[in-house]
């Protein structure tokens, strides 16, 4: 329930944030979640074309964005699941194809394009994410969150670990869809085709499970920024701080989406594939860095 409540309430506040960088008055921060109850209010059309999997895909895209949550913890230091940054990553992959795959299930031109350019832009960035949270992983000597947090800070604050969480931030922005990755007021054509056909209820499930994607990748940074804060306070001196830590990054990570989608232009597509190969590149050599200098030991 915390992702579904807080995702729209998340994308308000980068609307109107973004809004008013831009010198408009914007949206209210609730006009995400108005859009979408509009949506589940009104008649679900399913083309002829797309048979059993138009139904199918948008619920699953949704349900797997879901589970992503169940693998990090949020407002408490143990998540719901043991699972880790291997089933997190996996999770992650499986609902961006799932994403890019509803355009194409109707047989609609727009939506083929649209969707093919989604796995173009999930196949630039998600190395970048994966090399990242490797990273993560090497310098906080464990594949689990819980036990990422529970270890000493100085068993995993170093410069790697800064390199490696500057490139995760930049690849949020890449995964929200936003400028200057992509175009989100294209809604007819390219950004929008995947999703052309779809209305109604699926539709809310589409855009939903996108949101909830984007903020669980956003819980992943708390792990960056644990290391950056004393550790006292980390561990629990004050009863609310990982709620407070929680919700600090929340805001952090959609300050920087709308920091990046006021003050750039949109890429080209060739131009975003060069900035995300040097992100691939910066990040796999911290990653080889960390291993060599032997700061995260054996990752259990």
């Amino acid at each position: 329930m915390l992702a579904i409540s807080i995702a729209p309430i998340l994308d308000g506040i980068r609307r109107k944030l973004t809004a008013r960088l831009q010198n408009r008055i914007g949206p209210p921060i609730l006009q995400t979640w108005y859009d979408l109850l509009k949506l589940f209010r009104k008649e679900t059309l399913v083309p002829e074309t797309g048979g059993f999997l138009t139904l199918v895909i948008p619920v699953t895209a949704f349900t797997v964005s879901l589970s992503m949550f169940a693998i990090v913890p949020t407002i408490t230091i143990t998540p719901p699941t043991e699972g880790g940054i291997i089933v997190f990553i996996e999770l992650a992959v499986l609902s961006a194809f799932l994403l890019a795959i509803a355009g194409s299930v109707s047989g609609n031109p727009y939506g083929i394009v649209g969707g093919s350019r989604q796995v173009i832009l999930a196949t630039i960035v998600e190395p970048s994410i994966v090399v990242s949270l490797t990273n993560l992983a090497v310098l906080g000597k464990s594949m689990f969150f819980d036990k990422i947090t529970q270890n000493t800070q100085d068993s995993y604050l170093s410069p790697w670990l800064a390199v490696a969480m500057t490139v995760y931030f930049v690849c949020i922005i890449a995964e929200s869809g936003r400028v200057p990755f992509d175009l989100p007021e294209a809604e007819s054509e390219l950004t929008g085709g995947r999703v052309v056909e779809f209305s109604g209820k699926l539709l809310a499930f589409i855009k939903l499970g996108e949101l909830i994607r984007v903020v669980a990748l956003y819980s992943v940074a708390r792990f960056f920024i644990n290391a950056f804060i004393p550790l006292n306070v980390i561990g629990g001196t004050l009863s609310f701080a990982p709620l407070l830590l929680y919700f600090f990054t929340m805001i952090l990570c959609t300050i920087v989406v709308s920091l990046a989608e006021s003050l750039n232009a949109r890429f080209r597509l060739l131009e975003a594939t060069k900035l995300s190969g040097y992100l691939l590149v910066i990040s796999s050599i911290t990653l080889v860095l960390s291993l060599l200098a032997g700061g995260g030991g054996l990752i259990k």
